[in-house]
């Protein structure tokens, strides 16, 4: 292993996201999973996920990116909860697809965790880390 960093400054973390249909995006992540909208723009919705983390929603053609086909995204938001039935019941009361799913096991046994998928097919993870 390499040593950390001595920089200690990092204020938060910001994951992005393309989407083809950015509206429906952010309104799923907002009335959905109950993330809180930060920003709104034309282009961008800023979407607060805990404290300092957030997640980007892009619209497609804007950015670096553009949005992948398919069901491999290449990324997926991964979401660590001490309430994990908690969240696993809010989402499938919401109608969230794969809630209903249930809770499996996960990173090689280290986790407890379910996925959910985005309307453009991007998937969310909670987890809780096994003691």
């Amino acid at each position: 292993m390499t040593a950390r960093s001595s920089i200690r400054d990092i204020t938060g973390v910001l994951t992005m996201f393309y989407y083809r249909d950015l509206a429906a995006a952010a309104d799923w992540y907002e009335t959905r999973i109950g993330f809180e909208r930060v920003m709104d723009t034309e282009n961008f919705v800023v979407l607060r996920i805990f404290q300092s983390s957030h997640l980007a929603l892009v619209t497609d053609g804007f950015g670096s990116q553009s949005p992948i086909e398919g069901a491999n995204k290449g990324a997926l938001l991964s979401i660590q909860t001490a309430d994990l039935e908690r969240w696993q019941r809010h989402l499938h009361d919401r109608g969230v697809e794969g809630a209903e799913l249930g809770l499996g096991a996960g990173c090689g046994g280290r986790t407890i965790e379910f996925k959910v998928r985005d309307p453009e097919g991007y998937t969310l993870e909670f987890f809780q880390w096994i003691a």
